[in-house]
Order: structure tokens, then sequence, then C-alpha cells
């Protein structure tokens, strides 16, 4: 898919990564389907525990079929701020650093990437600044660079406009 170049007036939309999801539902429904034709070659009768549990492969195939249909909208970012599920988190007014960072999680198979948007920002009539942490799923349709870009990309057009 080809990167749109942004302007001033267009909109960065994170979501989800439709065709990951689409080929996980197919994994996950080959797994089911394996484990349903051993049972139906049993008869349904001395069914091994390996038929149930390939059989329990359905669940994460529903859930990643349902995460393929979704229309939800993670991020997004425009000449208004940035928003998180549809919420505005930060005006570019108010806004006084955003970055990536990877949220550390501690075990023996952590091998999962955990990045986050930190987005650093004042509010009306507080001298304190605030930060807010937003999760980067691993299967957005997006990289962590490119919204870091798209922020930084709005965030420099509102202090040129500005003035500032």
């Amino acid at each position: 898919m080809a990167k749109i170049p942004l302007t001033k007036e267009s909109e960065f939309i994170v979501g989800e990564e439709k065709v990951l999801n689409y080929i996980m539902t197919a994994f996950f429904m080959a797994i089911f389907l394996y484990g349903l034709i051993d049972a139906v070659k049993r008869h349904f009768i001395n069914i091994d525990y390996q038929s149930f549990v390939f059989a329990f492969a359905l669940v994460p195939a529903i859930y990643c079929f349902r995460r393929a249909h979704s229309r939800r909208v993670y991020i997004r970012v425009n000449k208004t701020g940035i928003y998180k599920d549809e919420q505005l988190v930060t005006g570019w007014s108010t806004l006084l650093n955003a970055f990536i960072t990877q949220k550390e999680k501690t075990g023996i198979f952590n091998i999962v990437d955990n990045f986050i948007l930190v987005v650093e920002f004042t509010k009306d009539g507080s001298p304190e600044g605030f930060r807010r942490k937003i999760p980067l799923t691993n299967t957005q349709n997006k990289s962590e660079e490119e919204v870091l870009e798209a922020v930084k990309f709005f965030w420099s057009v509102y202090r040129k406009e500005a003035g500032k």
C-alpha cells in the first residue's frame, strides 16, 4: 500500500491491519477444521484430547475475524489534535512533547513489542503537565514511526501557523 503524503487538511488514521487478521483467521480455522475432521473420521467416538484442543481454535478464529471487520479507529491525528478511540487527548496548543517508548514487561517469554505513544500536555488553568500513554497494537495498520511522524508533522504545521 502506497504511503499517502500528509497535508495540513488531511487526517492520519491508525486502525486494524485487515490482511493480517484475515490470515490469522484462516490459520485458526484450518486448525479447527483439522480437529473437526479428525473427530468426524472417528465418528465422534474415542476422540482424543487433540481434537478437543483443536476445536478450541474456533475461539481465536472468531476473534480475529471480528477484528478484521472492525471499523475501530485507534488513533486519529489531524489539524485539531491527537485522538485516541475518537476522544480528544490534546489539541496542538497544549501539547508539550510526544514520543514513542516501549513499556517494560518482565518475564521469561516476553518477546512481544509493547510500544506506546507518550503524549505530554497541559490543561487549561493548570500549571503542571500531564502525560497520557497510548498503546500501539501489534496488529495496527501503521508503524510506530509513521504515527510519530504524523504527530510531528501536524504539530509543526500548528506552530508555523501560530508563529511559534
